[in-house]
């Protein structure tokens, strides 16, 4: 018997540079981004945001001077948010088994953190999900 599968969900990875440093370096703004991607997504949230202030990393050669870390896990995955305000640097991920409109979200983030550049990654993950239980 040949198995049905299909791809699992979507992720979108966005990282930005040269960002507006009084925006990354707010937890407000970096809760609030976080409640706007789960609506702007369609998605459902099974937590509130949380956002984590770390001090930096410096075991890791400097690479990480700090900023704030944050989730909302939804119904269909989760949202992640890290900053790094003193270089000017945020890295985005949404992870999620329902389609959303990259568009919208890449617009809003864009408009809310004012990247001089980005990289955005859309992908399909789990390629050979099944679609029926196969247990």
């Amino acid at each position: 018997m040949i198995e049905k599968t299909s791809a699992f969900g979507e992720h979108l990875i966005f990282d930005a540079y040269g960002c507006d440093y009084s925006s990354l370096n707010n937890m407000e703004i970096c809760y609030d981004v976080l409640n706007t991607l789960v609506t702007l997504a369609g998605m459902h949230k099974i937590t509130e945001p949380m956002i984590i202030k770390s001090e930096g990393n410096l075991i890791l050669g400097g690479k990480d001077p700090g900023g704030f870390t944050g989730a909302v896990f939804i119904q269909e995955s989760h949202i992640t948010i890290h900053t790094f305000a003193k270089r000017g640097f945020i890295t985005i991920d949404l992870y999620s088994c329902k389609e959303f409109d990259t568009s919208k979200i890449i617009s809003y983030l864009t408009e809310i953190f004012k990247p001089k550049d980005k990289d955005v990654l859309h992908f399909r993950r789990g390629m050979k999900y099944p679609i029926d239980n196969i247990y």
